[in-house]
């Protein structure tokens, strides 16, 4: 595989594509080193990717990922950073009109229609969370962060349904963000580790229903 630093060096000098700034020839990069190394996650696990390896994956240099990630653990934090973005366009673009209960119940069909036809950003999401749950230690502190940043966000939806009459008074926008959370994460937790066994449909209806009476039920 040839490499090069430049995303917008083509191999062929005959075919020479226009230029771009350097924020946009950055921006092109490290997406394709992201992609590159959500790929070899999705199939070997974290352990044995380095930096070195992602660039030569994505077509690159041994050291640009380096160059622009700095570390394995920050190249890893923004793969993550970059799935539970996946995750939010794909379940809940915006609130665009659509209540909370809707948009919450959107997001955790979402996350469970990713386990049926995962990206391999979404794989590597999954394999990183559980590589975390065994202790790895330049995991965890970056899964905790995103899921801090999830209950933050559900919280958010839940606090602006309240405040718009939707739910239920005496709703705790924080303590059922705390089980939301944990109940999506398990979910893909247990369909990732028996897939043949796990009907999407069935859990996503199951969690949709928890999600409309822990909300809406007086």
């Amino acid at each position: 595989m040839s490499t090069y630093d430049d995303p917008d060096r083509a191999p062929s000098a005959q075919d020479t594509p226009p230029r771009r700034t350097q924020a946009e020839r950055r921006a092109r990069a490290e997406k394709a080193l992201i992609a590159a190394a959500a790929r070899l996650i999705a199939e070997h696990g974290s352990t044995g990717v380095t930096l070195a390896r992602v660039g030569e994956e994505a077509g690159f240099s041994r050291g640009l990922a380096t160059h622009y990630f700095g570390s394995k653990a920050a190249l890893l934090a923004r793969l993550q950073e970059e799935a539970l973005a996946e995750a939010m366009a794909a379940a809940a673009p915006d609130r665009s009109g659509a209540g909370a209960v809707d948009e919450l119940c959107g997001f955790a069909r979402g996350c469970l229609e990713g386990v049926r036809n995962p990206t391999d950003l979404g794989r590597a999401f999954v394999v990183l969370g559980a590589e975390a749950l065994a202790g790895s230690s330049e995991l965890t502190a970056a899964v905790a962060e995103l899921d801090a940043r999830t209950r933050k966000w559900t919280a958010e939806v839940v606090g602006q349904g309240l405040a718009e009459g939707e739910l239920r008074p005496g709703v705790r926008p924080e303590a059922f963000a705390l089980a939301f959370v944990g109940l999506v994460k398990g979910l893909v937790v247990l369909a990732a580790a028996a897939p043949e066994a796990f009907d999407v449909t069935e859990a996503s209806a199951e969690a949709e229903r928890w999600i409309r009476l822990a909300l809406t039920a007086g």
